[in-house]
């Protein structure tokens, strides 16, 4: 763990400047290759996760980004980010799930084939292929990228401040994205009167862009439609454990790391969702506690002054 803001400043802006490019050249808009711009970006993009990956990643590294400066301003030269804590480990999970996604399964995203097959369930080691090491569309996102998020996490993320919730909050997005896709690739489908109709105007590939999604000509049988879900919920799972597990790494005595499992967060040092929804529910038991002692106290009253005033009325 690296708590120099100098190192921090200089890992996020780089990595910012090679993750936008990288959506840039995911989405059409920019070909490193040529440097030209195209203005005809793919208006399906949000098709493709490894450009949600990207976005998340943009998101996290800015807002630390914006820590870091702050945290200089105010003189200091040592920090740990503090905000997002949730979106970081959603898009650590995720930037593994895209790197192992990219490197061994997917061939095909849309209409970026890296190899010459024209199956529209292709499934190929990536990392086997030229087209995975030349295309800096496809480099940049699926390997660069990946890596140099997660090495910027492991080495800037403080550990031990992740709670178990994490874990599974952390498939949240991708399930989001799994169904989302599927959803709008019915809806084409349907709308354009069946998948044939879509192959022969060339739109296939936009309503089904990975191979998994290929319900119409390779995995017809109604049992795909739970064994991919289930596949990839496995993977997602196991993805996550491991990022919780890394998150929890801490150094002992004998200058080596270890995972602490048992030990919880300290609820004062956390920034998240969670611990906001926890200090309002404090809140307002302590609200509630406040109102009762008072009613209580009115109603101790009360009976004193009426014990006074049968004592006087005696006398």
């Amino acid at each position: 763990m690296k708590k120099n803001l100098t190192a921090q400043i200089i890992f996020r802006t780089a990595y910012i400047a090679v993750a936008f490019i990288a959506f840039l050249s995911s989405i059409g808009f920019w070909s490193i290759g040529t440097g030209k711009v195209n203005p005809n970006v793919n208006p399906f993009f949000f098709m493709d996760y490894f450009n949600w990956a990207l976005i998340m990643s943009l998101v996290v590294s800015v807002v630390g980004l914006i820590e870091n400066v702050n945290a200089v301003k105010e003189g200091k030269t040592e920090m740990f980010t503090k905000k997002l804590p949730i979106l970081k480990f959603a898009t650590m999970s995720s930037m593994i799930f895209c790197f192992v996604l990219g490197a061994f399964t997917v061939d095909r995203v849309g209409y970026n084939r890296l190899t010459d097959s024209t199956s529209y369930s292709s499934i190929f080691t990536g990392i086997a292929t030229a087209g995975y090491w030349m295309d800096m569309s496809v480099f940049l996102p699926r390997f660069v990228c990946p890596i140099a998020y997660m090495v910027m996490h492991f080495l800037f993320e403080e550990r031990g401040k992740s709670r178990k919730l994490y874990s599974e909050l952390g498939i949240v997005i991708p399930t989001v994205f799994y169904l989302f896709d599927k959803f709008f690739g019915m809806i084409m489908i349907s709308a354009y009167g069946g998948a044939e109709k879509l192959v022969e105007l060339g739109l296939y590939e936009i309503a089904c862009p990975y191979f998994f999604y290929d319900e119409a000509f390779t995995f017809t049988q109604w049992w795909w439609i739970l064994l991919w879900p289930s596949i990839f919920g496995v993977i997602l799972v196991v993805i996550n454990k491991t990022t919780f597990i890394l998150s929890r790494l801490v150094k002992c005595e004998d200058g080596k790391y270890r995972p602490d499992m048992k030990s919880k967060p300290n609820e004062d040092e956390m920034n998240d969702l969670v611990h906001i929804i926890k200090l309002r529910l404090a809140e307002k038991k302590a609200a509630k506690v406040a109102i009762v002692a008072t009613e209580i106290s009115a109603e101790a009253e009360v009976k004193e002054e009426k014990e006074t005033n049968s004592e006087e009325n005696k006398l």
